[in-house]
């Protein structure tokens, strides 16, 4: 999808501009001659590149971006104003990159089309999630308590990505530290100290000339190790998704993975519950929010069961470690109960705290872990730098 620029005048002489996102200029010349008249000059718009782009090619719309559009349009349609006149004021509020969407939305309402197609119709900001959402709320007349729900659930997401990400910097901080500080002694303070033995008549110890070699190769080809570090941070941002699926695996992270995951879908299907779809179809409109295959496979199987007239509680059961064990309990109380929509909201909020505690002892855990092996690695460069000193002065004869 490219942003496009086009000029058109109506019969009567009138004259037209805009933006409009599409796949091809076609699209956008069939747009613009159904709605404003002769199309007299459509141009794509170039997007200026950055460094940041470079390395990050892709500008997605974050989980906060999505909640202030869903809580600001909601706002709007509860004071009582048209969808299509809410859209344009919603426009101006947001950010630039949000308008061209926005644009194209208020365009299609224009033109009589529904909300839920619209946003289908920019799947760059809106997942097929949120136009089932959007498209449920619509037929049961609930579209402000739809898009409401939806600002609280992208709001969570938020919440949680902020105290992972959180989480990482610290650990992230001392990994770039630690190797800015190899990297200053390897340039600068291990040529020195060899200068300063050889002048003395020291000998090097083997340890010693091996740092002496990788820092003469630093020395002679910064340059081209920098450049080679720079298309390797690339390379690791472009496979970050296959990077990103192997580190899940790891036991720790393995567990507050599928947390992660499993609250994410509780929460999905509760929402679609309570806007009125039906529970086998909430189950596979909520699987799309799990990013494990096998994970997927089982909430398939856990709807068709559904289907076939197994119990709930039954059916979870049989789909595997779909749920955890308090998951399971939850599904059954809310069966027997007929509020099986409001225990799965208490479930994945009551896991979201428990998730948010972990996350907090990993972090006070790994933290003084991270910064033992920094000051490890530092004492271990000191060490061999001045090991032929030690020498030195052990062979010294004592004074009496």
């Amino acid at each position: 999808m490219r942003l496009y620029q086009w000029h058109a005048i109506s019969s009567s002489g009138k004259k037209y501009n805009g933006e409009y996102v599409a796949e091809n200029e076609k699209e956008v010349i069939d747009f613009v001659h159904r709605n404003y008249g002769y199309v007299t000059e459509v141009e794509a718009v170039r997007e200026k590149k950055s460094l940041f782009r470079w390395f990050w090619p892709q500008l997605n719309f974050t989980d906060r971006e999505r909640a202030n559009f869903f809580k600001q349009l909601s706002a709007l349609l509860e004071a009582g104003i048209p969808v299509a006149k809410a859209m344009g004021m919603v426009t101006s509020g947001l950010s630039e990159k949000f308008r061209p969407v926005c644009r194209q939305i208020s365009a299609n309402l224009q033109c009589g089309r529904s909300l839920s197609y619209a946003m289908s119709l920019q799947p760059e900001m809106f997942s097929r999630m949120d136009v089932s959402l959007i498209e449920a709320g619509e037929a049961s007349g609930q579209l402000i308590y739809v898009l409401q729900s939806l600002s609280d659930y992208y709001n969570r997401q938020d919440k949680i990505l902020k105290l992972a990400r959180n989480a990482c910097i610290y650990p992230a901080f001392l990994l770039i530290l630690a190797f800015l500080t190899v990297t200053f002694f390897g340039l600068k303070l291990i040529p020195a100290f060899a200068e300063l033995y050889q002048s003395l008549g020291i000998e090097e110890t083997t340890l010693l000339k091996v740092m002496l070699s990788f820092s003469k190769i630093l020395q002679d080809h910064t340059v081209a190790l920098s450049c080679v570090i720079l298309v390797i941070a690339k390379a690791l941002i472009l496979r970050r998704e296959w990077i990103f699926t192997r580190i899940v695996h790891l036991p720790v992270i393995r567990v507050m993975h599928h947390s992660v995951m499993e609250i994410r879908f509780v929460r999905l299907m509760a929402l679609m519950l309570q806007s009125g779809i039906a529970f086998p179809e909430a189950i596979l409109r909520s699987s799309v929010t799990l990013t494990d295959d096998s994970m997927r496979d089982k909430a398939k199987t856990f709807s068709d069961n559904v289907l076939r007239g197994v119990a709930i509680s039954d059916a979870a059961v049989m789909a595997g470690n779909l749920f955890s064990k308090t998951g399971l309990e939850f599904l059954n109380i809310g069966e027997k109960s007929g509020k099986l929509p409001y225990m799965l909201s208490e479930y994945a909020a009551l896991s979201e705290q428990e998730l948010f505690t972990r996350l907090r002892d990993l972090k006070t855990v790994m933290e003084p872990a991270l910064v033992s092996i920094v000051a490890a690695i530092i004492f271990a460069v000191m060490a061999i730098m001045l090991s032929p000193l030690f020498t030195l002065m052990a062979q010294m004869p004592e004074l009496n």
